[in-house]
């Protein structure tokens, strides 16, 4: 990943400055990402380049020629458009050239996602915010200096993994100096890349049950004192052989009733997991768990998805047996509220590790007046504008792949206006009419 930074900063620093939407020519190349670039304060990004790297199997590919596939400078209106993407894997990398961020918003390579583009694929919705430290151009007082790369080790005394998302935070480690932005890493990250060699090193969001034990780096108490890099040549990288190790202690838990609910995600994406409205708990190794759960039937869903229309839950009934290796599936939209506590509704004898079946909301929008259907416009569900639905020729619609809960729902008709209507769903699809008037 060093790789990948390194020549991601010699190739912007000689690449002229492009046209808004402008792309390099590149032979061989069939695929296009699509998507806005907005600033941290939700405006758009404007005349922020834009890049797809290349994730060989090998790391050190990154540095020929071939790792670079497409750049990009994002429009008025923060759009940018990356063309002749060859079929591959890709980090999609955003502002400045020595503190990039790579999509969805990370500043560390390690906490980056993967785009899959396949042979004639145009994938849209890429949207990212640019973190602050990527604002503006290189910094000149660190042209041709090096950026530190920190190994990170994170020990939990009393349980071997490590938490990155608990008591709905998600913990990180936060390297702060004056007159920078600061630089937040998740629990799980191999390293850091720091541009200077002073910072003040802090752990956020230390969740409840997790207490901070040591945070060192050589001899030096991080708690108390800066961490002082040594000095270092004019390479772009410089590999530091000692780590910063951080320690936790995990707290003696009080005992609860209930059962243990667990399972592992396929993967390994930033996300929180409720289970009728409690946080659950996710580790570094993508396993996650509930503790002390009472019987009854529960929804389950993923929340804080990196796309919202990646959502995953699942529908259950608990009893007084642990459930292990839960399978989540891919939910069209997570019912509202579903960060807020609820009481499970009861189970009513049915079996202890039931699946409810996702149901549907199947719809038509008519004229008021002469009942003729509407078919111009869009269903949008929880505000969420990422779950939209089309209307079909006959004015039909259908929102598939739904968890037990509840439902908001506005249907925009071009032209003519707008209606909204809230739908409770149990276990079995729901058909509703929506009417306007012209």
């Amino acid at each position: 990943m060093r790789a990948a930074a390194a020549y991601f900063l010699a190739l912007l620093l000689t690449v002229p400055a492009l046209p808004a939407g402008g792309v390099p020519q590149i032979q061989n190349q069939n695929g296009t990402i699509a998507g806005t670039l907005r600033a941290s304060n939700g405006e758009p990004a404007v005349g922020v380049r834009v890049a797809a790297l290349s994730r060989p199997d090998a790391v050190q590919d990154l540095t020929s020629l071939s790792s670079f596939a497409g750049l990009a400078e994002t429009d008025s209106a923060g759009r940018y458009r990356l063309e002749n993407i060859p079929p591959g894997r890709y980090y999609i990398v955003a502002g400045r050239v020595d503190t990039p961020t790579y999509y969805p918003g990370a500043v560390q390579v390690i906490d980056g996602t993967l785009v899959i583009v396949a042979t004639g694929l145009t994938i849209s919705g890429i949207d990212f915010t640019l973190n602050n430290v990527s604002v503006g151009r290189a910094d000149a007082a660190l042209r041709g200096s090096p950026s530190w790369i920190v190994p990170i080790q994170v020990k939990i005394e009393g349980d071997s993994r490590v938490p990155v998302f608990t008591d709905r935070k998600f913990p990180t480690l936060r390297f702060a100096r004056t007159g920078a932005s600061p630089v937040d890493v998740s629990l799980n990250a191999a390293n850091v890349s720091l541009p200077y060699p002073d910072y003040a090193v802090s752990v956020e969001n230390l969740p409840d049950g997790y207490a901070l034990k040591t945070l060192v780096f050589e001899a030096t108490d991080l708690r108390s004192s800066p961490l002082l890099l040594p000095a270092a040549n004019n390479r772009i990288t410089v590999p530091v052989s000692q780590s910063l190790i951080l320690t936790l202690i995990k707290l003696p838990a009080a005992p609860t009733s209930g059962v243990r609910l667990a399972g592992q995600f396929r993967e390994d994406e930033r996300r929180s997991i409720y289970l009728s409205g409690m946080p659950g708990t996710i580790y570094s190794d993508r396993t996650w768990e509930f503790l002390g759960v009472p019987p009854g039937r529960h929804t389950l869903v993923t929340l804080d998805n990196l796309r919202p229309d990646r959502a995953l839950g699942a529908t259950l009934i608990v009893g007084d047996r642990d459930q292990l290796n839960i399978a989540l599936a891919e939910i069209s939209v997570v019912p509202a509220g579903s960060a807020q506590p609820s009481t499970p509704t009861p189970a009513e004898n049915r079996q202890p590790g039931l699946r409810i079946p996702p149901s549907a909301i199947h719809g038509r929008i008519m004229d008021a007046n002469t009942r003729e259907p509407l078919t111009a416009g869009k269903i949008i569900v929880n505000g969420n504008y990422s779950a939209m639905f089309s209307l079909n020729d006959d004015g039909s619609f259908e929102i598939p792949n739904l968890l037990t809960g509840r439902y908001e729902l506005e249907a925009i008709v071009y032209g003519i206006g707008t209606v909204s209507r809230t739908v409770e769903l149990d276990e079995a699809d729901v058909t509703i009419e929506l009417t306007l008037k012209p």
